[in-house]
Protein backbone atom coordinates (compact mmCIF):
# COMPACT_ATOMS: atom_id res chain seq x y z
CA UNK A 1 0.00 0.00 0.00
CA UNK A 2 1.37 3.39 -0.94
CA UNK A 3 2.03 5.75 1.94
CA UNK A 4 0.51 9.16 1.31
CA UNK A 5 2.87 12.03 2.16
CA UNK A 6 1.30 15.46 2.43
CA UNK A 7 2.71 18.93 3.07
CA UNK A 8 1.04 22.33 3.12
CA UNK A 9 -0.35 22.78 -0.38
CA UNK A 10 -0.71 25.70 -2.75
CA UNK A 11 -4.31 25.87 -1.58
CA UNK A 12 -3.10 26.43 1.97
CA UNK A 13 -0.77 29.12 0.70
CA UNK A 14 -3.79 30.78 -0.93
CA UNK A 15 -5.65 30.65 2.36
CA UNK A 16 -2.66 32.07 4.22
CA UNK A 17 -2.49 34.89 1.72
CA UNK A 18 -6.15 35.66 2.27
CA UNK A 19 -5.64 35.78 6.04
CA UNK A 20 -2.51 37.89 5.92
CA UNK A 21 -3.41 39.92 2.81
CA UNK A 22 0.12 39.36 1.57
CA UNK A 23 1.93 36.79 -0.57
CA UNK A 24 5.24 35.08 -0.07
CA UNK A 25 8.12 36.22 -2.23
CA UNK A 26 10.45 34.22 -4.39
CA UNK A 27 13.41 34.64 -6.64
CA UNK A 28 12.90 35.40 -10.32
CA UNK A 29 14.72 34.43 -13.46
CA UNK A 30 14.96 36.58 -16.56
CA UNK A 31 12.57 34.98 -19.05
CA UNK A 32 12.59 34.73 -22.81
CA UNK A 33 8.91 35.69 -22.92
CA UNK A 34 9.57 38.82 -20.88
CA UNK A 35 11.97 39.96 -23.59
CA UNK A 36 9.51 39.39 -26.38
CA UNK A 37 11.18 36.15 -27.45
CA UNK A 38 9.43 32.83 -28.05
CA UNK A 39 12.29 30.50 -28.89
CA UNK A 40 15.86 29.79 -27.89
CA UNK A 41 18.96 30.13 -30.00
CA UNK A 42 18.62 26.48 -31.03
CA UNK A 43 15.09 27.08 -32.31
CA UNK A 44 13.31 25.34 -29.43
CA UNK A 45 10.09 26.91 -28.20
CA UNK A 46 10.43 28.47 -24.76
CA UNK A 47 7.53 28.43 -22.30
CA UNK A 48 7.84 30.76 -19.32
CA UNK A 49 5.91 29.90 -16.17
CA UNK A 50 4.96 32.10 -13.20
CA UNK A 51 3.93 30.14 -10.11
CA UNK A 52 4.55 29.82 -6.38
CA UNK A 53 5.59 27.28 -3.80
CA UNK A 54 4.75 23.61 -4.31
CA UNK A 55 2.66 24.29 -7.41
CA UNK A 56 5.84 25.48 -9.13
CA UNK A 57 7.62 22.27 -8.15
CA UNK A 58 4.79 20.16 -9.52
CA UNK A 59 4.77 22.08 -12.81
CA UNK A 60 8.52 21.55 -13.06
CA UNK A 61 7.97 17.81 -12.67
CA UNK A 62 5.25 17.96 -15.32
CA UNK A 63 7.60 19.82 -17.66
CA UNK A 64 10.25 17.11 -17.33
CA UNK A 65 7.70 14.46 -18.27
CA UNK A 66 6.32 16.60 -21.10
CA UNK A 67 9.79 17.04 -22.59
CA UNK A 68 10.12 13.28 -22.98
CA UNK A 69 7.77 13.50 -25.97
CA UNK A 70 8.31 17.18 -26.76
CA UNK A 71 12.08 17.68 -26.70
CA UNK A 72 11.84 20.89 -28.74
CA UNK A 73 10.12 22.73 -25.87
CA UNK A 74 12.19 24.52 -23.23
CA UNK A 75 10.85 25.90 -19.94
CA UNK A 76 11.81 28.86 -17.80
CA UNK A 77 10.26 28.85 -14.33
CA UNK A 78 9.97 32.03 -12.27
CA UNK A 79 9.03 31.54 -8.63
CA UNK A 80 6.80 34.33 -7.33
CA UNK A 81 4.40 34.84 -4.46
CA UNK A 82 0.78 35.67 -5.15
CA UNK A 83 1.29 39.40 -4.63
CA UNK A 84 4.22 39.43 -7.03
CA UNK A 85 2.18 37.76 -9.73
CA UNK A 86 -0.78 40.08 -9.25
CA UNK A 87 1.48 43.14 -9.30
CA UNK A 88 3.02 41.91 -12.54
CA UNK A 89 -0.39 41.27 -14.08
CA UNK A 90 -1.58 44.75 -13.12
CA UNK A 91 1.26 46.30 -15.09
CA UNK A 92 1.44 43.90 -18.04
CA UNK A 93 -2.08 42.83 -18.97
CA UNK A 94 -2.94 46.34 -20.14
CA UNK A 95 0.01 46.43 -22.53
CA UNK A 96 0.52 42.75 -23.27
CA UNK A 97 4.26 43.16 -22.78
CA UNK A 98 6.37 41.10 -20.38
CA UNK A 99 3.83 38.37 -19.69
CA UNK A 100 4.71 34.74 -19.07
CA UNK A 101 3.12 32.01 -21.18
CA UNK A 102 1.66 30.06 -18.26
CA UNK A 103 0.49 31.82 -15.08
CA UNK A 104 -0.84 30.39 -11.82
CA UNK A 105 -3.72 32.27 -10.15
CA UNK A 106 -5.75 31.64 -7.04
CA UNK A 107 -9.11 30.27 -8.10
CA UNK A 108 -11.10 33.26 -6.93
CA UNK A 109 -8.91 35.72 -8.81
CA UNK A 110 -9.45 34.50 -12.38
CA UNK A 111 -12.78 36.25 -12.93
CA UNK A 112 -11.48 39.59 -11.69
CA UNK A 113 -8.64 39.76 -14.20
CA UNK A 114 -10.70 38.23 -17.01
CA UNK A 115 -13.49 40.75 -16.42
CA UNK A 116 -11.14 43.72 -16.34
CA UNK A 117 -9.18 42.47 -19.36
CA UNK A 118 -11.74 40.51 -21.42
CA UNK A 119 -9.22 39.80 -24.18
CA UNK A 120 -6.33 39.16 -21.82
CA UNK A 121 -6.48 35.38 -21.53
CA UNK A 122 -6.68 32.73 -24.23
CA UNK A 123 -9.97 30.86 -24.40
CA UNK A 124 -9.49 27.23 -23.37
CA UNK A 125 -12.84 25.67 -24.21
CA UNK A 126 -11.12 23.44 -26.78
CA UNK A 127 -8.97 21.75 -24.13
CA UNK A 128 -11.21 21.85 -21.03
CA UNK A 129 -14.04 19.33 -20.81
CA UNK A 130 -16.35 20.73 -18.17
CA UNK A 131 -17.74 17.31 -17.20
CA UNK A 132 -14.25 16.21 -16.14
CA UNK A 133 -13.89 18.84 -13.40
CA UNK A 134 -15.65 19.77 -10.17
CA UNK A 135 -18.48 22.25 -10.87
CA UNK A 136 -17.10 24.87 -8.47
CA UNK A 137 -13.78 24.86 -10.34
CA UNK A 138 -15.53 25.31 -13.69
CA UNK A 139 -17.29 28.30 -12.18
CA UNK A 140 -13.92 29.82 -11.28
CA UNK A 141 -12.58 29.62 -14.84
CA UNK A 142 -15.75 30.50 -16.75
CA UNK A 143 -16.22 34.23 -17.32
CA UNK A 144 -18.87 35.71 -19.63
CA UNK A 145 -19.61 32.19 -20.90
CA UNK A 146 -15.96 31.68 -21.93
CA UNK A 147 -13.52 29.24 -20.35
CA UNK A 148 -10.45 31.37 -19.71
CA UNK A 149 -8.56 29.19 -17.27
CA UNK A 150 -7.63 25.56 -16.66
CA UNK A 151 -8.89 24.14 -13.33
CA UNK A 152 -6.24 22.67 -11.07
CA UNK A 153 -6.27 21.98 -7.33
CA UNK A 154 -9.49 22.21 -5.37
CA UNK A 155 -10.37 22.96 -1.74
CA UNK A 156 -13.46 20.90 -0.80
CA UNK A 157 -14.34 21.39 2.86
CA UNK A 158 -15.26 18.87 5.56
CA UNK A 159 -14.77 18.73 9.35
CA UNK A 160 -11.53 17.41 10.81
CA UNK A 161 -12.20 16.27 14.37
CA UNK A 162 -10.33 14.83 17.36
CA UNK A 163 -11.69 11.34 17.89
CA UNK A 164 -10.20 11.16 21.39
CA UNK A 165 -11.94 14.33 22.55
CA UNK A 166 -15.21 13.15 21.03
CA UNK A 167 -14.92 9.77 22.77
CA UNK A 168 -14.01 11.34 26.11
CA UNK A 169 -17.11 13.55 25.98
CA UNK A 170 -19.38 10.77 24.79
CA UNK A 171 -19.97 12.44 21.42
CA UNK A 172 -20.62 10.29 18.36
CA UNK A 173 -19.61 12.03 15.13
CA UNK A 174 -22.37 10.24 13.22
CA UNK A 175 -24.95 11.86 15.49
CA UNK A 176 -23.91 15.35 14.41
CA UNK A 177 -26.29 15.88 11.52
CA UNK A 178 -27.02 19.61 11.84
CA UNK A 179 -25.19 22.70 13.07
CA UNK A 180 -27.44 22.65 16.14
CA UNK A 181 -26.11 19.16 16.88
CA UNK A 182 -22.61 20.55 16.40
CA UNK A 183 -23.23 23.25 19.00
CA UNK A 184 -24.56 20.75 21.55
CA UNK A 185 -21.58 18.48 20.96
CA UNK A 186 -19.26 21.44 21.45
CA UNK A 187 -20.81 22.23 24.81
CA UNK A 188 -20.33 18.65 25.99
CA UNK A 189 -16.70 18.65 24.89
CA UNK A 190 -15.94 21.98 26.55
CA UNK A 191 -17.50 20.73 29.80
CA UNK A 192 -15.55 17.47 29.71
CA UNK A 193 -12.22 17.84 27.93
CA UNK A 194 -9.12 19.86 28.74
CA UNK A 195 -6.05 20.71 26.68
CA UNK A 196 -2.56 19.60 27.78
CA UNK A 197 -2.19 23.04 29.37
CA UNK A 198 -5.38 22.54 31.39
CA UNK A 199 -7.73 24.85 29.46
CA UNK A 200 -11.22 23.76 28.36
CA UNK A 201 -11.25 22.40 24.82
CA UNK A 202 -13.22 24.58 22.41
CA UNK A 203 -15.17 23.04 19.55
CA UNK A 204 -13.79 25.02 16.58
CA UNK A 205 -11.62 28.01 15.69
CA UNK A 206 -13.19 31.21 14.34
CA UNK A 207 -11.48 34.46 13.39
CA UNK A 208 -14.06 37.08 14.46
CA UNK A 209 -12.63 39.78 12.21
CA UNK A 210 -12.71 37.58 9.13
CA UNK A 211 -15.52 36.46 6.85
CA UNK A 212 -13.97 32.99 6.56
CA UNK A 213 -16.44 30.93 8.60
CA UNK A 214 -19.50 32.85 7.39
CA UNK A 215 -18.36 32.40 3.81
CA UNK A 216 -17.85 28.67 4.36
CA UNK A 217 -21.45 28.47 5.54
CA UNK A 218 -22.67 30.72 2.73
CA UNK A 219 -21.20 28.42 0.09
CA UNK A 220 -22.55 25.34 1.85
CA UNK A 221 -25.98 27.00 1.78
CA UNK A 222 -25.55 27.49 -2.00
CA UNK A 223 -25.29 31.25 -1.66
CA UNK A 224 -22.66 33.75 -2.82
CA UNK A 225 -21.80 37.44 -2.86
CA UNK A 226 -23.00 37.84 -6.47
CA UNK A 227 -25.60 36.23 -8.70
CA UNK A 228 -24.99 34.89 -12.21
CA UNK A 229 -25.35 38.39 -13.69
CA UNK A 230 -22.90 39.92 -11.22
CA UNK A 231 -25.52 41.64 -9.08
CA UNK A 232 -24.65 41.95 -5.37
CA UNK A 233 -26.80 39.60 -3.24
CA UNK A 234 -25.19 39.62 0.20
CA UNK A 235 -28.64 40.18 1.71
CA UNK A 236 -30.15 37.05 0.14
CA UNK A 237 -32.06 34.53 2.24
CA UNK A 238 -29.15 32.10 1.94
CA UNK A 239 -26.71 34.73 3.15
CA UNK A 240 -28.85 35.79 6.11
CA UNK A 241 -29.31 32.17 7.15
CA UNK A 242 -25.56 31.56 6.93
CA UNK A 243 -24.81 34.61 9.06
CA UNK A 244 -27.45 33.61 11.60
CA UNK A 245 -25.89 30.15 11.96
CA UNK A 246 -22.42 31.67 12.24
CA UNK A 247 -23.61 34.06 14.96
CA UNK A 248 -25.43 31.26 16.79
CA UNK A 249 -22.28 29.16 16.86
CA UNK A 250 -20.10 32.07 17.95
CA UNK A 251 -22.56 33.23 20.62
CA UNK A 252 -22.81 29.70 22.02
CA UNK A 253 -19.27 30.08 23.39
CA UNK A 254 -17.86 26.97 21.72
CA UNK A 255 -15.49 28.91 19.42
CA UNK A 256 -11.81 29.63 19.98
CA UNK A 257 -10.83 33.09 18.71
CA UNK A 258 -7.76 33.32 16.50
CA UNK A 259 -6.26 36.26 14.63
CA UNK A 260 -3.80 35.01 12.03
CA UNK A 261 -2.35 31.95 10.35
CA UNK A 262 0.19 31.21 13.09
CA UNK A 263 -2.61 31.14 15.67
CA UNK A 264 -4.67 28.99 13.34
CA UNK A 265 -1.86 26.42 13.14
CA UNK A 266 -1.54 26.79 16.89
CA UNK A 267 -4.91 25.15 17.54
CA UNK A 268 -3.33 21.93 16.28
CA UNK A 269 -0.02 22.38 18.10
CA UNK A 270 -1.71 23.26 21.40
CA UNK A 271 -4.60 20.79 20.95
CA UNK A 272 -6.98 23.67 21.58
CA UNK A 273 -10.02 22.56 19.57
CA UNK A 274 -11.96 19.37 18.92
CA UNK A 275 -12.91 20.17 15.33
CA UNK A 276 -11.71 22.24 12.39
CA UNK A 277 -14.11 22.82 9.48
CA UNK A 278 -11.63 23.31 6.66
CA UNK A 279 -10.53 22.35 3.16
CA UNK A 280 -8.79 19.11 2.29
CA UNK A 281 -5.38 20.79 2.34
CA UNK A 282 -5.66 21.21 6.12
CA UNK A 283 -4.66 17.56 6.50
CA UNK A 284 -1.13 18.56 5.56
CA UNK A 285 -1.03 21.22 8.27
CA UNK A 286 -2.48 18.86 10.87
CA UNK A 287 0.07 16.15 10.10
CA UNK A 288 2.93 18.65 10.03
CA UNK A 289 2.03 20.45 13.25
CA UNK A 290 0.76 17.46 15.21
CA UNK A 291 2.78 14.37 14.26
CA UNK A 292 2.30 12.90 17.73
CA UNK A 293 -1.48 13.12 17.26
CA UNK A 294 -1.55 10.32 14.67
CA UNK A 295 -4.61 8.15 15.17
CA UNK A 296 -6.45 10.88 17.07
CA UNK A 297 -8.08 12.61 14.09
CA UNK A 298 -11.01 11.76 11.86
CA UNK A 299 -13.04 13.48 9.14
CA UNK A 300 -16.79 13.92 8.85
CA UNK A 301 -19.04 15.84 6.45
CA UNK A 302 -20.15 19.38 7.24
CA UNK A 303 -23.28 19.48 9.42
CA UNK A 304 -26.40 20.47 7.53
CA UNK A 305 -28.55 23.57 7.76
CA UNK A 306 -31.93 22.98 9.45
CA UNK A 307 -34.29 21.12 7.13
CA UNK A 308 -31.66 20.73 4.41
CA UNK A 309 -29.35 17.97 3.22
CA UNK A 310 -25.67 18.13 4.05
CA UNK A 311 -23.58 19.75 1.33
CA UNK A 312 -20.03 20.85 0.72
CA UNK A 313 -18.15 24.11 0.70
CA UNK A 314 -14.80 25.25 -0.69
CA UNK A 315 -11.73 27.19 0.36
CA UNK A 316 -8.57 27.69 -1.63
CA UNK A 317 -7.21 26.14 -4.78
CA UNK A 318 -5.66 27.47 -7.97
CA UNK A 319 -6.05 27.58 -11.74
CA UNK A 320 -3.81 28.31 -14.71
CA UNK A 321 -4.30 31.00 -17.33
CA UNK A 322 -2.52 31.60 -20.63
CA UNK A 323 -2.17 35.18 -21.87
CA UNK A 324 -3.75 35.64 -25.29
CA UNK A 325 -0.68 37.58 -26.50
CA UNK A 326 1.69 34.70 -25.82
CA UNK A 327 3.74 33.82 -28.90
CA UNK A 328 3.36 30.18 -27.88
CA UNK A 329 -0.35 29.87 -27.05
CA UNK A 330 -0.80 26.48 -28.74
CA UNK A 331 2.26 24.95 -27.09
CA UNK A 332 1.32 26.43 -23.71
CA UNK A 333 -2.20 24.99 -24.04
CA UNK A 334 -0.82 21.58 -24.96
CA UNK A 335 1.50 21.59 -21.96
CA UNK A 336 -1.14 22.78 -19.49
CA UNK A 337 -3.65 20.21 -20.70
CA UNK A 338 -1.01 17.50 -20.33
CA UNK A 339 0.14 18.67 -16.89
CA UNK A 340 -3.37 18.90 -15.43
CA UNK A 341 -5.03 15.83 -16.98
CA UNK A 342 -2.25 13.26 -16.76
CA UNK A 343 -3.61 11.12 -13.93
CA UNK A 344 -0.22 10.05 -12.59
CA UNK A 345 0.93 13.67 -12.44
CA UNK A 346 -2.23 14.60 -10.57
CA UNK A 347 -1.70 11.76 -8.12
CA UNK A 348 1.95 12.74 -7.65
CA UNK A 349 0.95 16.35 -7.01
CA UNK A 350 -1.47 15.20 -4.33
CA UNK A 351 0.85 12.68 -2.67
CA UNK A 352 3.92 14.90 -2.73
CA UNK A 353 2.42 18.34 -2.21
CA UNK A 354 -1.21 18.03 -1.10
CA UNK A 355 -2.55 19.44 -4.38
CA UNK A 356 -6.03 17.90 -4.37
CA UNK A 357 -7.04 17.56 -8.02
CA UNK A 358 -10.27 18.91 -9.45
CA UNK A 359 -9.86 16.51 -12.40
CA UNK A 360 -12.53 13.91 -11.64
CA UNK A 361 -10.98 11.00 -13.61
CA UNK A 362 -7.98 11.16 -11.25
CA UNK A 363 -10.20 9.97 -8.39
CA UNK A 364 -10.28 6.49 -9.96
CA UNK A 365 -6.63 6.02 -8.98
CA UNK A 366 -6.24 3.65 -6.00
CA UNK A 367 -4.53 6.42 -4.02
CA UNK A 368 -7.92 8.05 -3.42
CA UNK A 369 -9.41 4.89 -1.93
CA UNK A 370 -6.56 4.13 0.48
CA UNK A 371 -7.06 4.36 4.25
CA UNK A 372 -4.92 6.94 6.03
CA UNK A 373 -3.17 5.64 9.13
CA UNK A 374 -2.83 9.11 10.61
CA UNK A 375 -6.63 9.44 10.50
CA UNK A 376 -7.21 6.12 12.22
CA UNK A 377 -7.28 4.11 9.00
CA UNK A 378 -10.24 6.08 7.69
CA UNK A 379 -10.56 6.69 3.96
CA UNK A 380 -10.93 10.42 4.27
CA UNK A 381 -10.45 11.18 0.57
CA UNK A 382 -13.82 9.74 -0.44
CA UNK A 383 -15.51 12.22 1.88
CA UNK A 384 -13.80 15.20 0.24
CA UNK A 385 -14.45 13.86 -3.25
CA UNK A 386 -18.18 13.43 -2.67
CA UNK A 387 -18.53 16.77 -0.89
CA UNK A 388 -16.53 18.50 -3.63
CA UNK A 389 -19.03 17.33 -6.22
CA UNK A 390 -21.89 19.05 -4.35
CA UNK A 391 -20.38 22.55 -4.36
CA UNK A 392 -22.04 24.65 -7.07
CA UNK A 393 -20.28 27.07 -9.40
CA UNK A 394 -19.78 30.51 -7.86
CA UNK A 395 -19.65 33.80 -9.80
CA UNK A 396 -16.84 35.70 -8.10
CA UNK A 397 -16.72 38.75 -10.47
CA UNK A 398 -14.12 41.50 -10.51
CA UNK A 399 -15.56 42.87 -7.24
CA UNK A 400 -14.92 39.79 -5.12
CA UNK A 401 -11.87 41.03 -3.20
CA UNK A 402 -13.56 44.24 -2.12
CA UNK A 403 -16.73 42.39 -1.13
CA UNK A 404 -14.70 39.86 0.86
CA UNK A 405 -12.93 42.58 2.82
CA UNK A 406 -16.19 44.41 3.53
CA UNK A 407 -17.84 41.17 4.63
CA UNK A 408 -15.08 40.67 7.18
CA UNK A 409 -15.95 43.98 8.81
CA UNK A 410 -19.61 42.97 8.85
CA UNK A 411 -18.78 39.66 10.53
CA UNK A 412 -16.88 41.53 13.24
CA UNK A 413 -19.98 43.65 13.87
CA UNK A 414 -22.13 40.52 14.17
CA UNK A 415 -19.72 38.47 16.31
CA UNK A 416 -18.19 41.13 18.51
CA UNK A 417 -20.80 43.90 18.66
CA UNK A 418 -23.96 41.80 18.60
CA UNK A 419 -25.29 43.31 15.37
CA UNK A 420 -28.43 41.72 13.95
CA UNK A 421 -27.45 39.55 10.92
CA UNK A 422 -30.29 40.75 8.72
CA UNK A 423 -29.67 44.42 9.44
CA UNK A 424 -25.90 44.06 9.10
CA UNK A 425 -26.20 42.35 5.73
CA UNK A 426 -28.76 44.88 4.48
CA UNK A 427 -26.29 47.63 5.34
CA UNK A 428 -23.50 45.75 3.58
CA UNK A 429 -25.73 45.26 0.54
CA UNK A 430 -26.42 49.00 0.35
CA UNK A 431 -22.73 49.87 0.68
CA UNK A 432 -21.59 47.40 -1.96
CA UNK A 433 -24.30 48.33 -4.47
CA UNK A 434 -23.32 51.97 -4.10
CA UNK A 435 -19.70 51.03 -4.88
CA UNK A 436 -20.30 48.50 -7.64
CA UNK A 437 -23.41 50.02 -9.24
CA UNK A 438 -25.42 46.83 -9.02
Amino acid sequence: MRKTKLVVSAAAVSMMAALALSGCGGGTTESAAANGESSSAEGAKTITVWAWDVALKQLQAAAEKYKETNPDVEFVFEEMGTDQIYTKLATTLSTGNGLADVILLEGEQVSGYASKYPEGFAELSDIVSSDDFLPVKMGEVTVNDKIVGFPWDAGPVAVFYRTDYFEQAGVNAEDIQTWDDFIEAGKKIEATCTTPSGEPVKMLPISPNSSGFYRLLLTENKGSFFDAEGNTIVNSAESVEAMEIAKKIYDSGIAYNYADWSEYEGVVVNETVAAIPEAVWMMGTIKDKGPEQSGKWGVMPLPAFPGKEAAGSTNGGSNIVIPAVSANVDTAKDFVQFALTDVQLQVDGFVNYGLFPSYIPAYEDPTFSEPDEYFGGQNIYEIFIELGKTVPAVNYTENFNEALSAAGATCAQVYLEGADPTEALESLQTDLVSKFGK
